[in-house]
């Protein structure tokens, strides 16, 4: 075979197939040899050749070797086209497939393979050398620099067909100032003027004005902190018998921490006692708070004179303390003894001249509605007064994911309204308070806005369980009825947003009340409510209800 590479190597494949050296036997065998050491390209020319002549005319093991050669020939070819195909980096392959007109896109063994299949179909499996193949053109951060800073200073003159002497100076061309939108928290949301339909001036000898104040304060101790005279001035301004506070974040440790001054000193000096009912299923949680204006009458004046000399409490735990102030002073002189006692003296007075009223003292004060499930958060707190109960309610918000709208819309709402209808069998109720739902579309400053019906306070299910409550004895909006045209009157505004100032609001405090308080023959008969917005230190504004009461 070394004999035979060495003479056919100078011998064309033609000049061996013409001398019939296949013809001999076994010289197919040796021929197939010659082929493969005379490599591709002569493997390529002999299967030519073998168009041209019968298959017949070689023998089976020459057929069989002949085969076996090419494939291995063409297995060496495809494993160095790999190897060279593979030494290329991604973009020299994507600039050889753009070339060719193929497709650029894909992994690196994917542009192999697709030029593996080009190359095979059109040079045979040769893979053209890489110094041949067009360079890319590319340019230099220079250059692209200098070109992109020359067309910056291009200046286009617009063509004139104007002469120069017809050429008339023409003001610079203005620019379109763009109109922008207002910005949406910019827009004022108008509130509408309300009328004053009660003056207490129009109380009779034998009626008086009762007022109840109903505020959430998000936090007693902040409100303290940051506005420490935001409720003496409240009780003081508008002369209030009751103040009911909602969501004031106390425990029962703060109550009997003297720095904090709040059991039993909080409004202390300006004659109120104090009620609160703490969250103890989760701390620093809901939470509510009733203030009741102390009055002077028969029947507990003389309790009073014999409770003078007692050690006051700091901590309130009846209606019937804390008639004397409740903060402890240092030192006092005898003078300063003597003006106080006339000072007290003089306001009993006034207390027995102008409001000597049974009506007007509170007969019990109970806490929750009956349900151990709801009562462990400290929501509500019921005051019962001779002629009307009212109950100072947090209702439970669904939350910002309504993981809780079940659980409001089924169990506290329908408790809710069982727990009033059975006070509602002693005397006419009153329950009032942040009850979390913005119930009508003037409610709401934005009503119909798609987000409204997932959020809590404003999805359907809470409006229409409202609805509910309000079927069920025919309770009332105290602040629908007597303002039925009233817009923009909200009493809640989102902090977070800054929405107070334009007045983009909700209407969650409410006082809902028996029909009966609505009638002329009735004794207590309510006469106007309206909500106090330009009072800060919290994101609610106090809300007012006055009631005319018949004097006992």
């Amino acid at each position: 075979s070394l004999v035979l590479r060495n003479e056919w190597q100078s011998m064309s494949i033609n000049t061996i197939v013409s001398k019939q050296y296949y013809r001999r036997r076994n010289s197919s065998s040796l021929l197939a040899i010659a082929a493969v050491l005379l490599g591709r390209s002569s493997s390529f020319a002999f299967q030519q050749q073998q168009q041209q002549h019968p298959a017949s005319s070689f023998s089976r093991a020459g057929q069989r070797f002949l085969s076996s050669a090419n494939n291995n020939n063409n297995n060496n070819d495809n494993h160095h086209n790999e190897n060279l195909l593979g030494s290329l980096h991604v973009p020299e392959l994507k600039d050889r497939l753009r070339s060719a007109g193929l497709k650029v896109g894909g992994r690196k063994a994917e542009l192999i393979e697709r030029l593996q299949l080009h190359y095979t179909t059109t040079t045979g499996g040769s893979v053209p050398n890489p110094s041949i193949m067009p360079k890319r053109k590319t340019k230099s951060k220079k250059a692209g620099a200098a070109a992109s800073k020359k067309k910056e200073e291009k200046v286009v003159e617009p063509k004139n067909d104007t002469t120069p002497d017809d050429k008339e100076e023409s003001p610079p061309p203005t620019k379109k100032k763009k109109t922008t939108k207002a910005a949406d928290h910019q827009r004022q949301t108008e509130r509408t003027e309300i009328p004053k339909l009660w003056n207490p001036s129009q109380s009779s000898e034998s009626t008086t004005t009762f007022k109840i104040a109903s505020w959430n304060v998000a936090g007693l101790r902040a409100l303290l902190r940051n506005h420490p005279d935001a409720l003496p001035k409240l009780c003081k301004d508008h002369d209030l018998d009751v103040l009911c506070l909602q969501e004031t974040k106390l425990q029962e440790m703060h109550l009997e921490d003297p720095k904090l001054e709040i059991g039993g000193i909080l409004l202390n000096e300006e004659g109120y006692d104090g009620h609160y009912s703490c969250s103890t299923t989760k701390k620093g949680y809901s939470g509510t708070a009733v203030f009741i204006k102390r009055r002077v009458t028969a029947t507990n004046n003389n309790d009073k004179s014999n409770s003078k000399d007692k050690k006051k409490d700091k901590k309130q735990t009846s209606l019937s303390s804390f008639f004397t102030t409740g903060k402890k002073k240092d030192s006092k002189t005898s003078t300063d003894d003597e003006k106080e006692v006339t000072n007290n003296n003089s306001a009993n007075d006034d207390d027995e001249n102008n409001n000597n009223n049974a009506n007007l003292v509170p007969l019990e004060v109970s806490y929750g509605i009956g349900k151990t499930k709801h009562d462990g958060e400290g929501r509500a707190i019921t005051v019962d007064f001779p002629l009307f109960t009212m109950t100072n309610l947090y209702v439970p918000n669904s939350g910002q994911k309504l993981e809780r709208l079940s659980y409001r819309t089924k169990e506290w709402d329908k408790d809710l309204v069982e727990y009033m209808q059975r006070k509602e069998q002693d005397r006419p109720i009153i329950w009032l308070g942040d009850l979390n739902v913005a119930f009508a579309a003037r409610d709401t400053w934005n009503e119909g806005a798609r987000h409204l019906a997932k959020s809590a306070g404003t999805t359907v299910e809470e409006r229409t369980s409202f609805q509910q409550q309000l079927d069920c004895s025919e309770y009332i909006d105290a602040f629908a009825k007597l303002h039925p045209d009233a817009l923009g009157h909200y009493t809640y505004w989102s902090q977070r947003s800054g929405n107070r100032q334009p007045n983009k609001g909700l209407r969650l405090d409410y006082y809902i009340c028996s029909p009966q308080l609505f009638e002329e023959d009735n004794d207590a008969v309510i006469r106007d409510c309206y909500m106090l917005p330009d009072q800060v230190g919290s994101d609610h504004c106090p809300v007012v209800l006055e009631i005319e009461i018949k004097k006992k």
